[in-house]
């Protein structure tokens, strides 16, 4: 069984139901007047039950998302020969980025080069993420290329990993964003 169809097993939905969501989410929204919002709850139609159907689809894709990108602590402990006690330390000091997937901590992989290592410099700019980004932003940002790193285009993680200096990538973090 594939993981949508796991998916829509779980959340007890069938296939045209996730297609009717999906397409929802894709399409412009037109909103219904209010005759159009009567006559469906005369004819026994609930929106709301519609609704829940469509939120459920999405935060499982959001949570699938998770999982698949990130590393387990134990993965970041035993890539980084650190102890899980270290990985938790690192991470309650921001030096490393977490989220909390089903009350479990996982750390996004874009923080890590191919073997799992904590990526150059990240140490040091990871706690200066502004408040007001996600980790998806972060992400972005580093990912990024740039003028401001000094006069060269580059992305912030390719300047870190030339050894460059954290400080440059942490002031230029509120000008690009």
């Amino acid at each position: 069984m594939s993981t949508l169809d796991q998916l829509l097993v779980r959340h007890h939905v069938d296939l045209d139901q996730a297609e009717r969501a999906l397409r929802q989410i894709l399409e412009p929204a037109v909103p219904l007047t209010a005759g159009q919002l009567a006559e469906l709850a005369d004819s026994g139609f609930h929106l709301d039950a519609h609704i829940d159907t469509t939120h459920a689809l999405s935060a499982e894709a959001v949570r699938q998302n998770q999982l698949a990108t990130a590393h387990t602590g134990a993965e970041v402990a035993a890539n980084n020969a650190i102890s899980a006690g270290r990985v938790r330390s690192r991470a309650a000091a921001g030096e490393l980025v977490s989220v909390l997937v089903d009350g479990v901590q996982r750390f996004p992989r874009f923080q890590f080069d191919e073997a799992g290592r904590l990526r150059r410099g990240l140490d040091k700019v990871s706690p200066h993420i502004p408040d007001d980004w996600s980790w998806i932003g972060y992400d972005n940002y580093l990912a990024t290329p740039s003028l401001a790193l000094d006069g060269d285009i580059v992305t912030p993680i390719a300047w870190l990993a030339a050894g460059k200096p954290a400080a440059v990538v942490i002031a230029n973090m509120g000008n690009n964003w």
